[in-house]
């Protein structure tokens, strides 16, 4: 079974199956499974997140996929029935709809692209890359695609996970304490001390430190720069990228 979703400026239209059916399936699990294209184009959309944004899975994770390549997902162990979808992809327009998830069903997305976006990322990236280029500092970045392989993680778990890259106390106490149990609110990396990081969320002073880069779901964020010896970790959200692109904001120097 398939059907097809259609998005445009003015209207959304959709198929919503019957709620007893679903109902009658109450414990079962099933395979949502679909593809993303450009509306424009045809083409497939990589890299969309789509996500069912009021279900959870038992153990309170979300529950979530990315289109590959062919734009295909295929998301798992979904329970079936009504639920909230969204499918979003910077770029493009978002989507959000309720579906009646059933084992089985192919569900083709449609989705409307932002011509002046997608044309004005390319140019702020390498505006990014120059900024990190002047810096006497090794750096690290992570882009989109490498964020989005780890859908379940926020941003502080992705990078805690990272080769040569973990988050350690500050201070390590003295009163029995596990490391496990102190706070993470330093960074270490390959050929550094352990320091306390200056954050930038979207170019601004993200004063709540570590505890605000959890709260940020890696599906969220476009890109994150490590830089090393400076101390600083910088983050941009899809959001602010998006903005940027468009009205090529001037970037703010960099100051170690």
């Amino acid at each position: 079974m398939s059907y097809r979703l259609l998005v445009s400026r003015f209207a959304i239209l959709a198929a919503i199956f019957p709620a007893a059916e679903a109902r009658a399936q109450a414990g079962a699990e099933a395979t949502f499974a679909g593809q993303v294209i450009d509306t424009y184009w045809g083409e497939p959309v990589e890299g969309a997140v789509v996500q069912l944004t009021e279900t959870l899975r038992p153990d309170g994770s979300r529950i979530v996929g990315i289109t590959g390549a062919d734009g295909r997902f295929r998301i798992a162990g979904v329970p079936p029935g009504p639920s909230q979808v969204s499918v979003t992809r910077i770029g493009y327009a978002d989507l959000y709809q309720v579906l009646d998830i059933r084992d089985g069903q192919f569900t083709e997305v449609v989705l409307i692209p932002k011509p002046v976006v997608l044309e004005g990322l390319e140019v702020y990236v390498d505006r990014l890359e120059t900024r990190l280029r002047e810096l006497p500092y090794v750096t690290n970045t992570w882009s989109e695609p490498e964020l989005k392989s780890a859908p379940d993680l926020n941003v502080a778990e992705y990078l805690h996970s990272q080769p040569a890259f973990e988050f350690v106390p500050c201070f390590q106490d003295n009163s029995g304490t596990s490391i496990f149990g102190q706070r993470l609110n330093c960074i270490r990396t390959r050929g550094t001390m352990a320091q306390r990081p200056r954050i930038y969320i979207d170019d601004a002073p993200a004063f709540g430190g570590v505890e605000e880069l959890a709260s940020l779901p890696t599906t969220a964020i476009y890109r994150v720069e490590v830089i090393r010896g400076c101390g600083q970790i910088r983050v941009y959200t899809n959001t602010y990228v998006e903005g940027t692109a468009v009205r090529q904001r001037p970037l703010l120097p960099i100051v170690c």
